[in-house]
């Protein structure tokens, strides 16, 4: 027997206590964990992507943990502030890029699919600060994740950990009113289907208007936008929810699988079907 291995195991058996009660233990949050998860560093400012000036948008969900260097965020076109010792969080389907952002860095990337949880209102924190509990919980995921035999699991429990202290931070001050992007991207997860006209009335302005006013804002035509919004919507809808192709096509608002499926393989580089 290996006393070097053993022994620690002895010392801390012999530390734990009898429980109170034998059918009441430990309870995991009844919610769905992470999955699919992904976690890598930047440490220079041309690593970024996308380029400054530029914005992306897709369907994960991206936490960035700023450990070193300084730099602004812009979700949905609002600029914020990265500074050392912040957690940020942007749901999937939100625009989001980097600017002025200042070498020497450290930001570390964690992206995620998170079944169950909707990209628009979804209620959690913008961003946190690192406190002494979410640096040990950040540890233990990197700890984790970065081992040849990581156990997905197990960095699930560990991201979903990290994301439950995220939430349960003080909370900001809210914001006074929702951005057009943001009113815009709602109206994409209730109406999917539903035109160009009928979104306009809803704004309570004229389709010109509308559209002059999304790309001033935006930096991109509302009809590229509201076309990969709604594609990336029915891909959270494929994977996370389980629709058929059938189903994704019609909330998209395609008339027909055949054509949403060219979109979708345009816009995605992949098939509906490889999210089934």
């Amino acid at each position: 027997m290996n006393q070097r291995l053993w022994t620690p195991l002895r010392h801390r058996a012999a530390r734990l206590p009898d429980p109170e009660d034998y059918l009441r233990g430990l309870r995991r949050h009844p919610g769905p964990a992470p999955d699919n998860i992904l976690a890598f560093a930047r440490r220079r400012a041309r690593a970024l992507w996308p380029g400054p000036g530029h914005d992306s948008l897709h369907h994960r969900w991206v936490l960035i943990a700023a450990l070193q260097g300084s730099g602004t965020l812009r979700v949905d076109r609002r600029p914020a502030r990265i500074t050392p010792g912040r957690l940020w969080l942007i749901p999937p389907l939100h625009l989001h890029g980097f600017e002025k952002v200042q070498d020497p860095l450290c930001w570390v990337f964690i992206t995620f699919d998170w079944p169950g949880h909707s990209p628009v209102g979804h209620g959690a924190r913008e961003h946190s600060r690192i406190d002494a509990s979410a640096a040990k919980a950040l540890d233990q995921l990197l700890q984790e994740i970065g081992r040849p035999d990581a156990n997905g699991s197990i960095c699930a429990a560990r991201l979903h950990g990290l994301l439950l202290r995220h939430r349960e931070s003080p909370a900001d001050p809210p914001a006074e009113s929702a951005s057009l992007i943001a009113r815009v991207r709602t109206h994409v997860q209730d109406n999917a289907g539903r035109g160009l006209r009928d979104l306009a009335r809803r704004m309570g302005m004229s389709e010109s208007h509308l559209r002059a006013r999304f790309r001033a804002e935006a930096g991109l035509s509302l009809g590229r936008y509201l076309r990969e919004s709604r594609l990336r919507w029915a891909a959270l809808g494929l994977k996370d929810q389980g629709w058929s192709v059938k189903e994704a096509a019609a909330r998209a608002g395609y008339p027909d699988p055949f054509s949403f499926s060219r979109a979708f393989k345009r816009a995605m580089g992949f098939p509906p079907s490889q999210l089934r």
